[in-house]
């Protein structure tokens, strides 16, 4: 394990978020041996299964009617990615430490100034975003508790009799429970809401810790490769230098591969796990606005919207990422082409068609092995979502 009294200002900056955020559930790779992290995992995922178990619950009663079990389905769906990902990064943490202590050292390795504005400027965007989506979800947990709020109690002017009436009021919950837990009332009240206080806040950090996690580290490799560029473009030609600096190339290039699969198999089945959360939540959430739509519900239509762009907007994030990531990999043909590769000894020259060979194939992030997260699939599930509202449109309007 790394400490960070050895990290430098540039790596404290870059990763310390991640450490902070995933410590709190215990995923962070440095620290996947020790007992506390042990712990706050099995913590978290406990967490998570009491959620799953209560919302499916409800969802089953169903004695509130059918806006009380929606919202249920969607918050147990969210519950159960959020354990999807909370497992699997537990589970694969010797593939995300190589990239953690990868990521050090690069770092700490002496680049020029030009070097490191580069990953300077990858590891911002990854922090930036990784950053927005953690706030974001820690705001939409915070938008739970006010379901508790007695807003009526604080206007007693305008609803004077049923002030008098505390009898008639019966418990809320931060979670759409009233079908499990029904009228509790005193010291198991106040249980269940410190309960469920933990389910929104574990939901939030996983699913944004996981999501920036990757992102961040996506986003650090993208910068690598195109470091890497920089130095096939940039070798000299003097034959001494230019075999042991080839040599060395090489060997990067190498390592670099490892880390795309590492990243690729670290996450792969989170990301199919949340593609599918998405498409579905897609379709439902589309269904639910169209139904707004035609009984002019304005409330519950700016809801679906809300939740709909979320969806979008997490989706797009993986494919963004994956996106770049497959974009700057697949460019380092054109990079060794532009080195002065004519001035090189026979045997040297020899190497490159290999290099520029490997270098024409991109890497991938993928959903389960099987589902290229770039732009392209981002827009194929948006036509086929759009398809599928299309014809629910039709035949709720007919």
């Amino acid at each position: 394990m790394k400490k960070a009294k050895n990290w430098n200002n540039e790596t404290y900056h870059a990763i310390n978020v991640y450490e902070k955020v995933l410590g709190i559930i215990g995923v962070w790779p440095l620290n996947a041996e020790e007992h506390k992290s042990i712990a706050r995992c099995v913590l978290a995922i406990l967490i998570q299964i009491s959620t799953i178990g209560s919302l499916s619950l409800e969802v089953y009663r169903q004695c509130l009617g059918t806006e009380d079990m929606m919202e249920a389905f969607l918050m147990d769906l969210s519950s159960v990615v959020s354990l999807s990902k909370l497992l699997v990064v537990r589970m694969t943490w010797k593939h995300t430490y190589i990239l953690v202590t990868s990521l050090i050292d690069d770092w700490s390795i002496s680049w020029d100034t030009r070097r490191r504005e580069v990953m300077m400027r990858y590891t911002n965007v990854g922090r930036i975003v990784s950053l927005t989506i953690l706030y974001l979800g820690y705001a939409s947990g915070v938008s739970f508790l006010f379901m508790v709020v007695p807003f009526d109690s604080l206007r007693p002017w305008l609803n004077a009799a049923e002030a008098n009436d505390n009898a008639t009021i019966l418990p809320t919950y931060f979670l759409a429970t009233y079908c499990v837990f029904g009228s509790l009332s005193g010291i198991a009240h106040s249980c269940i809401l410190l309960l469920q206080i933990a389910q929104i806040f574990v939901n939030a950090t996983s699913h944004c810790g996981n999501d920036g996690f990757f992102f961040g580290l996506t986003m650090h490799l993208c910068g690598q490769f195109e470091v890497l560029q920089m130095d096939f473009a940039d070798i000299e030609m003097e034959e001494r230098v230019c075999k042991r600096k080839m040599r060395m190339l090489i060997g990067r290039h190498c390592h670099l591969i490892k880390l795309a699969d590492s990243l690729e198999y670290a996450f792969n089945m989170a990301i199919f796990a949340q593609t599918l959360m998405s498409v579905l939540l897609l379709c439902v959430e589309g269904m639910q606005l169209l139904i707004s739509l035609k009984s002019n519900d304005n409330i519950a239509m700016i809801k679906h919207i809300v939740l709909i762009l979320t969806m979008l907007v997490q989706l797009y994030l993986y494919c963004y990422a994956g996106d770049q990531l497959e974009s700057i990999s697949g460019k380092l043909a054109y990079s060794v082409y532009d080195s002065p590769w004519y001035d090189f000894d026979m045997k040297l020259m020899k190497n490159l068609p290999m290099v520029m060979f490997r270098g024409m194939i991109p890497h991938q992030i993928t959903a389960g092995n099987f589902l290229p997260m770039n732009l392209f699939s981002f827009k194929e599930i948006l036509k086929a979502t759009g398809s599928y509202l299309s014809v629910l449109r039709v035949m709720i309007n007919a």
